[in-house]
């Protein structure tokens, strides 16, 4: 396993900053003499298409699709994201959130609920998968995109949103109001017997609560009898590496290797090794 590598915007913009003041000396200097030709390359197109290209394109748009496309060239492992992305994924990896713990998507114009999670002030309220938040307060949600009908979704804590649905079925919408409470994002989406011996986990991705999650499954299951256990990755991209190494802690032999982690700079190479039996 190598250790992703995230690129939020502004430590970018830092890194970049740092390089082109030559604050580390005559070896970033020389590393500068050789990118400005490229550096210049790139503003000139920048430039170019900021002033001649058909439509009006944000300029923050250009240059994360850059980014990206750079990082393509490296490995699958590099990821970039922008303040927005960045935001999402460190509320994901933080486990909970105010809202009312539903996941979305627009499917044909429509805001539409794709899933939710149990116990949450959506689950009360007895939404269901499929339902079409049509309106959300008195504003027809028709063609709007998934993050506006997050921002009014969203809010603090205790306060109500009013939200109309239109659901398979019923001849009018649905109308409700739902009262924003915490939502606690598991990582943990599946865990069950498959027979009197065998245990099944699903771990969506490794966020700050992971390995209390799955501890917590498997002393449920072992309860239950279970002598082995298939444990499904599939799908899972990551996150944070202190959790994917107490997961790892709890199957891979003492004293062997569970992920390691190389770099350039100084003081970036590290071994991380079992501790438990």
């Amino acid at each position: 396993m190598r250790k992703s590598r995230i690129f939020p915007a502004a430590l970018v913009t830092v890194a970049f900053s740092a390089v082109l003041g030559g604050v580390f000396g005559n070896s970033v200097v020389q590393s500068q003499d050789e990118v400005s030709p490229h550096y210049r390359v790139f503003t000139y197109a920048l430039a170019a298409i900021d002033r001649e290209y058909v439509d009006p394109t944000p300029s923050d748009r250009l240059v994360y699709g850059a980014i990206e496309g750079m990082l393509k060239t490296l490995d699958p492992h590099s990821s970039f994201f922008d303040p927005k992305s960045y935001a999402q994924m460190r509320e994901r990896q933080h486990g909970s959130y105010y809202g009312l713990g539903i996941t979305i998507q627009v499917i044909d114009g429509d805001i539409t609920v794709m899933s939710i999670f149990e116990g949450s002030p959506a689950f009360k309220q007895g939404l269901r998968r499929g339902d079409v938040i049509a309106r959300i307060e008195t504003d027809d949600t028709k063609g709007w995109t998934s993050d506006q009908a997050v921002k009014r979704l969203k809010g603090p804590k205790g306060t109500k949103v009013n939200i109309s649905l239109r659901r398979r079925g019923a001849d009018e919408l649905i109308n409700m109001d739902v009262v924003r409470d915490e939502v606690n994002i598991t990582t943990v989406r599946g865990a069950f017997m498959i027979d009197q011996e065998t245990g099944y986990v699903k771990l969506a991705e490794f966020s700050e609560t992971s390995d209390r999650e799955l501890g917590a499954a498997l002393e449920q299951l072992k309860a239950k009898g279970m002598k082995r256990l298939v444990f499904d990755l599939r799908d899972n991209p990551g996150g944070l590496l202190d959790q994917a190494i107490r997961v790892g802690n709890r199957f891979v032999p003492q004293g062997e290797m569970i992920v390691y982690q190389r770099g350039r700079a100084e003081n970036s190479d590290q071994d991380y090794h079992a501790t438990e039996r």
